[in-house]
């Protein structure tokens, strides 16, 4: 399938400048910037990658100057940085076509010269980067490649130094092994046919990153300039030159790279051939967020480009990502890996490697595995599996909250789990700001009494798919819940649930999370109360892109996510809309609804609506973390995250479901 975009040359300031690109290596690795082939981001760059040893990700190779001489003599550079007050170089200016298709590819036209070039990662931590001439016969070109460093962690900035100490192996041949700092790897070049390397030893200075200005952060860098990569290119002819952290001597490995990664990727994309243009996309874009972590552990990223592996985002990510597209072993294998990070019932909402810290600290995460494991189950795939592998952890995480073995969380005698205080973050609303959280929710949330239930109940289930006898501690637990819910969280004159009850307290902020009360296989409401829910959800909270956070009439409404960390953070949860939350959204209303089909057939164009629009926008192909509370909705935060795609594909496989046995 195809992302394309016919470039407007008469638009001199940076057309697409919002709108970006991602390959990934399935290490955590990747490389992307905006389709002018700028940086915006401190986190832009060819190959940022985890090192060995080290926390977080690294921007090793930020570009390349792409410097073009035709026979004439004519010399254009086709890259694109911003500097205070301008743009320089301005390639942008000659591109004619941006394809988002197999693998990224621009279309530039200078005179009569016509280059393509096609940029890739690969499982061994490598970015290519192709360069064809495509004019016409006779049209010889010069091409010059100069490597843009930055050797950095992605969340920092380079400045001019006198610790960079530049060396390389060799100036001449197909390999190229370069050291820029003592303490760090060497980078290896790999070209596909002999070159030579030279050096130039320059600073860029004052490179500006738009992003960052905008989010409030220091936004400017010097990056390192070693030298050049000379090819001649005949017309048809094309150079392919790799980058990574190992090497590989092989004159011909390039061009055999790239056409092995091209069938792979084309064989993916013929696999969802049978359903709309627009989920075909979100399908074949959704491995870029499987990863193998540094325990050799298959897992989900969250987010691109600074988020790395949590806990909480991969339970809800996990059924989107791998079974919607059919990777049921992916899905049983991250399971399994999974299993063996749970502790007194908690899953890490943060591991370490390329997200660089670990935490428990979510009493939902737990919960939310029983959900992931219990879709699997659904699909009548793994059952087997399941039940022998994933059983286990199920039951140690029912048994940490039943038996009081959860750090702070108690079983109140409604039956609810009770947990948190004004200064702590438990749940999936967990932003701060100064160290306080914005929504605190201490209490007994109403996605996690939901969440409690729906996991008691799918473990008595597997109980008995396991002809094992009922754990009665299990089911007064349930039935206790059962009681309890509807009179304790109900509020009688809203038509809808409380978000956090304490006693007989109840936070009445109209919020998404009682959702997953009407969502979840193991409901707590009837439809009939479900279906008020449901219309006062519609009515204040369901917009174009998702749902709100909160309702737009209370006073903590924030319209729009901008400004510095302390403002953005202060509206996050707070009337900015997340679209993953579509994905209980529509479990939610068509379990409501007395007419599915027809319920189904809306929710599908509202869902391909959306899509349509979006896809060619901010993260190409990909779906953004969050959108601004009000018109024009416009997607913030990460522009490719692993939940708002993961919920989006799975509630479309769950209206073509309903769709096909009506």
């Amino acid at each position: 399938m195809k992302l394309i975009k016919k470039i407007d040359t008469t638009d001199y300031s940076a057309p697409w400048l919002d709108k970006e690109w991602l390959e990934t290596d399935g290490k955590g690795g990747y490389c992307s910037m905006a389709v002018p082939l700028c940086c915006t981001r401190k986190y832009h760059g060819l190959l940022v990658v985890p090192i060995e040893n080290k926390e977080g990700r690294y921007v090793l190779l930020s570009g390349y100057e792409i410097l073009i001489t035709d026979k004439d003599g004519t010399s254009v550079r086709l890259d694109a940085n911003q500097f205070p007050g301008a743009f320089y170089p301005c390639g942008f200016q000659y591109l004619e076509k941006f394809e988002k298709n197999i693998f990224p590819e621009w279309n530039f036209k200078v005179k009569d010269t016509l280059i393509s070039i096609e940029i890739f990662m690969t499982e061994e931590s490598r970015v290519y980067f192709s360069v064809k001439n495509k004019s016409k016969k006779n049209n010889s070109l010069k091409v010059e490649l100069s490597p843009v460093i930055s050797y950095r962690n992605s969340h920092t900035l380079t400045f001019e130094n006198n610790s960079l100490s530049f060396s390389i192996d060799n100036n001449s041949g197909n390999l190229f092994g370069m050291k820029f700092y003592e303490n760090m790897p060497k980078l290896y070049f790999m070209a596909s046919q002999k070159t030579q390397f030279n050096k130039k030893g320059i600073w860029i200075k004052n490179r500006e990153y738009v992003r960052e200005m905008e989010r409030g952060f220091s936004f400017a860098e010097d990056c390192y300039v070693p030298g050049s990569f000379s090819f001649d290119l005949k017309s048809g002819e094309n150079v392919i030159l790799g980058a990574g952290l190992t090497a590989d001597d092989c004159s011909s490995a390039c061009n055999d790279i790239y056409l092995k990664e091209k069938t792979k990727r084309d064989a993916l994309s013929k696999s969802f051939a049978n359903d709309p243009e627009a989920i075909q996309i979100l399908k074949q874009e959704a491995k870029h967020f499987l990863v193998k972590n540094r325990d050799n552990k298959l897992s989900i990223v969250a987010g691109y480009p600074w988020f790395g592996e949590w806990g909480r985002d991969t339970m809800i990510s996990l059924n989107g990502i791998t079974a919607c597209c059919g990777k049921y072993e992916e899905a049983l294998e991250i399971l399994k890996a999974y299993a063996s990070y749970i502790k007194d019932g908690l899953l890490p909402n943060t591991l370490g490697g390329s997200q660089g810290f670990e935490s428990y600290n979510s009493i939902d995460a737990g919960l939310l595995y029983v959900w992931a494991a219990q879709l699997l189950w659904q699909t009548s795939e793994k059952q087997k599996e399941i039940k022998k592998e994933i059983f286990p952890a199920i039951e140690k995480i029912v048994k940490a909250y039943l038996d009081g073995k959860v750090p702070g969380l108690k079983i109140n005698k409604y039956g609810f789990p009770e947990a948190g205080d004004d200064n702590t973050q438990l749940t999936w609303m967990d932003a701060t700001v100064y160290e306080k959280p914005v929504t605190p929710r201490g209490g007994s949330p109403v996605e996690i009494t939901a969440l409690f239930y729906n996991a008691l109940k799918f473990y008595l289930e597997l109980r008995a798919a396991s002809n094992m006898d009922v754990d009665k501690k299990v089911l007064d637990a349930a039935a206790l819940i059962e009681k309890n819910f509807k009179k304790c969280y109900y509020i009688q004159n809203g038509g809808f649930l409380a978000d956090v009850i304490k006693g007989s307290w109840q936070d009445k902020s109209l919020r998404p999370n009682m959702l997953f009360a009407a969502a979840l296989p193991y409901p707590l409401v009837d439809t009939k109360t479900g279906k008020k829910m449901i219309k006062v959800i519609e009515r204040e909270l369901v917009t174009p892109c998702g749902l709100r956070t909160l309702a737009v009439d209370d006073s903590r409404f924030c319209s729009f996510y901008q400004g510095d960390g302390p403002r953005r953070d202060g509206s996050y949860h707070q009337g900015t809309v997340w679209p993953w939350l579509l994905g209980i959204y529509i479990d939610a209303a068509l379990f409501c609804s007395d007419k599915k089909e027809v319920k189904a057939a809306g929710l599908e164009k509202f869902l391909l609506a959306f899509l349509k629009k979006h896809i060619v926008n901010k993260g190409m192909g990909f779906v953004s973390e969050i959108f601004d509370g009000k018109d024009p909705y416009e997607g913030k935060g990460t522009y490719a995250q692993a939940w708002s795609s993961a919920e989006i594909i799975r509630a479309w496989e769950k209206i073509k479901k309903i769709k096909s046995n009506s």
